[in-house]
Order: structure tokens, then sequence, then C-alpha cells
């Protein structure tokens, strides 16, 4: 009775730590498509010839390094549009701002 309670555990155990890996193993698939998405996005282009190209450096001839280049191109083309989009906000508040300035002395100026 022992033996097959110790068993039973054993397999338990075994089958929830295969789980437990295979949930914490990052799913590279996805991590692919995201980058592979945020390229297309970069590039403002989704023709067939380059999502077949795309594919082809993913699935059918990996090439890690050139993986890597793209994702670093990728995160500073990001990084770039965020800093142009906060200087645009920036530069629309200033004029705002200038206007405001403007109407306020216009304001004056007539009293």
């Amino acid at each position: 009775m022992k033996e097959n309670t110790l068993e039973s555990m054993f397999i338990v155990i075994a089958v929830q730590s295969v789980g437990l890996y295979l949930k914490w193993r990052p799913d590279r698939g996805r991590y692919d498509n995201d980058l592979k998405y945020r390229y297309v996005l970069m590039k403002g282009e989704a023709s067939p010839k380059r999502l077949a190209e795309l594919e082809e450096l993913f699935e059918v001839e990996r090439d890690q390094r050139r993986i890597d280049s793209m994702r670093k191109d990728v995160e500073k083309y990001e990084l770039l549009v965020r800093k142009r989009a906060a200087l645009d906000e920036q530069a629309r508040l200033k004029a705002q701002e200038a206007e405001q300035l403007k109407r306020d002395a216009a304001k004056l100026k007539n009293k």
C-alpha cells in the first residue's frame, strides 16, 4: 500500500514539475511574432515579400544574429519615436502658452 502511494506521489510531482517547467519556459513563438509585428510597424509596410522574408528569417533559416540586430533596431526606433512624441507635445504646449500670452498682452494693451 505504501509503495503505491509513494509511486503515485512521485508521478504527480513529476507531472506537476513538467507542467511548471513548460509554463515557466519563455514562449519563443510569441516573442518572435511580437518582434515581427513591431518590425513591420517600423518599416511601415506589410508586403507579402517582406512577410515571407520575415518568416524565412525566423522559421526556415533562423539567424539569431540578424534577429538580435533587428530587435536592437526596433527598440532604438521605438525610443526615438517616444522622444519625438514628447518633444512634439512640449512644442505644442509652448505654442499654446505663447498664444495665451499674446492674447493676455492684447487685452492689457486695449485697456
